[in-house]
């Protein structure tokens, strides 16, 4: 993933990151440019599921996508689908 400074634009570097729940990831980043040298703290979060896991965490549900192949075939849950719904990747392989 590539995250430009916000002040100057140009590329920054994670130096820590933790998780803030099984989602949500919290990263300190640092701008390259040595003289602009702003230190930040940022979140990333999933936020909406393209194509479902084929090992779903019973701990996480994220959302699917309304583009998601696998929108229109499920019930919108997460363990449903991984149940219910071939994955759109192990449809790529079915063999008939």
């Amino acid at each position: 993933m590539r995250i430009k400074c916000p002040h100057c634009q140009h590329p920054a570097t994670i130096r820590t990151s933790r998780a803030m729940s099984e989602s949500v990831q919290e990263h300190q980043l640092q701008c390259s440019n040595i003289e602009c040298a702003h230190t930040w703290v940022a979140h990333t979060a999933a936020v909406r599921t393209i194509a479902p896991s084929m090992t779903p965490n019973p701990k996480v549900f994220i959302p699917l996508s309304p583009r998601s192949p696998a929108y229109n075939k499920s019930d919108t849950k997460q363990l449903g689908l991984a149940l219910d719904c071939p994955h759109p990747r192990a449809m790529a392989f079915d063999s008939s």
